[in-house]
């Protein structure tokens, strides 16, 4: 791109008129040379989107540019890149990618990695509100995702989940619960009683999965409970069953397991009942209710710093350009 093209199409965006067609073409260079012809240093979230934009252009070729949104995405944002993400289709790429960088481009806390983050150091993030989203080099290692485009894209639809109105502050409140357990110092000491699947496990729940907090609390229960179930078989001298409800023995080892760690997450009185009944199954809809409301007052506590222009975006809204 030549140098002043990025003003120049900033001062169209600026103005309310939309990105030309032909932006896709203009606009979708290798990320290095966008950077050299910007007029400024890009964000994060414009580091993001120019690159999804090139690697998505890399990969699809002439089906690289699927045609207008209609309507276009809500974004406040005047940046060339950040519009083409709010008014454009790319191929491959879903709403919730795109939702997801807007959001980021509008002010929502995300940390940019180029590499893979510990899921300790994503538990930390999201346990103040924040995520994060790993643009990786070419060649690095991606398992089990294809490529680094699908493992932008997967960190970027973590993002969408995590931003979800309905659930965020209940998530921070859940993800705050599970650090501060985890940074107490006890943490390791509960830990070292099970197999390292288990480690494995914890942090899956930590760091790769996002949605409802009692969804959330219920997939760490049942790791807790196969955990348990492998520790009571390995005690007998056999192989665990994969599946199926705990034995007597089983379950006698899993509520004091279970007991341990909801004193660890701090949950206690009719918090901690409301936990010990709220399982995947969905039987319990008042206790379930009861420990959303806790996690949600968790995250509300949380969040309660959170600079205004931080605050959880309307990613749901569609507009047009911003005027």
């Amino acid at each position: 791109m030549l140098p002043g093209a990025k003003r120049h199409l900033r001062s169209m965006a600026a103005r309310g008129e939309s990105v030309p067609p032909d932006f896709a073409r203009a606009y979708a260079a290798p990320l290095v040379e966008l950077a050299r012809a910007a007029d400024g240093p890009l964000s994060g979230a414009e580091r993001a989107c120019a690159y999804v934009i090139d690697k998505v252009r890399a990969s699809s070729g002439r089906l690289f540019d699927q045609g207008a949104r209609v309507p276009p995405l809500a974004s406040v944002s005047t940046s060339p890149v950040v519009r083409f993400i709010a008014e454009r289709r790319m191929h491959r790429v879903s709403t919730s990618v795109a939702r997801a960088l807007l959001a980021w481009a509008d002010g929502f806390p995300v940390e940019l990695f180029t590499d893979v983050p510990p899921a300790t150091a994503v538990l930390a993030l999201q346990a103040k509100g924040h995520r994060c989203v790993s643009l990786l080099p070419d060649g690095a290692e991606t398992g089990p995702h294809e490529d680094t485009l699908a493992f932008a894209v997967h960190d970027l639809c973590h993002l969408d989940k995590f931003i979800d109105s309905e659930h965020h502050r209940g998530q921070v409140g859940f993800f705050a619960s599970l650090h501060g357990a985890v940074e107490g110092g006890s943490w390791g000491a509960f830990e070292a009683h099970f197999d390292a699947a288990f480690g494995r496990d914890w942090q899956h729940v930590a760091a790769d999965m996002n949605g409802s907090s009692v969804f959330l609390f219920a997939a760490l229960k049942m790791k807790l409970k196969m955990a348990v179930r492998r520790h009571v078989a390995q005690g007998d001298s056999r192989c665990a069953e994969p599946s199926g409800p705990l034995a007597p023995h089983e379950t006698r080892a899993y509520d004091h397991s279970l007991e341990e760690m909801l004193t660890l997450l701090r949950l206690h009185g009719d918090v901690a009942e409301a936990a010990r009944r709220t399982s995947a199954r969905r039987d319990a809809p008042v206790a379930a209710h009861r420990l959303l409301k806790h996690f949600e007052d968790a995250g509300d506590h949380a969040l309660r710093d959170r600079p205004v222009s931080h605050r959880l975006p309307s990613v749901h809204a569609f507009s047009g350009p911003p005027r």
